[in-house]
């Protein structure tokens, strides 16, 4: 969960003095193994490395986020409950079900830019 919390971080001082790449509004909805993902996060990393990442919300399969122009690498996470299953002070254990190849190793992008404002992913396993 700490990585949500940095690329979150990202995102807010990103845009702060802004200059560079244009920022495009985007949205899409999510689905891993043909079922709308209900809570996660999404985050585009742009190529330009002197540009930080921007995050979205995914939220009942869908998300939206403002995205730097150009092309991005997309790294997405869903946390789920685990039934029958508590923390050491009696949480509910969530786990994160969205495997690394979306993730850590994603292979998956998205190019930004005018009229090109939606991007659906549907992953599996």
């Amino acid at each position: 969960m700490g990585a949500f919390a940095v690329a979150a971080g990202f995102a807010l001082t990103a845009g702060c003095g802004e200059s560079g790449p244009k920022k495009y509004d985007v949205s899409g909805a999510l689905k891993y193994d043909g079922r709308e993902v209900a809570d996660g996060e999404i985050v585009f990393f742009p190529e330009d490395k002197s540009a930080g990442p921007e995050a979205g919300k995914i939220t009942n399969g869908k998300y939206t986020l403002r995205a730097r122009e150009g092309r991005n690498r997309v790294e997405i996470r869903a946390i789920r409950k685990v039934p029958g299953k508590k923390g050491p002070m009696g949480e509910d254990w969530v786990e994160n079900f969205i495997p690394a190849a979306y993730n850590e190793k994603t292979q998956l992008t998205a190019d930004v830019g005018p009229g090109k404002t939606t991007y659906d992913f549907d992953l599996t396993k």
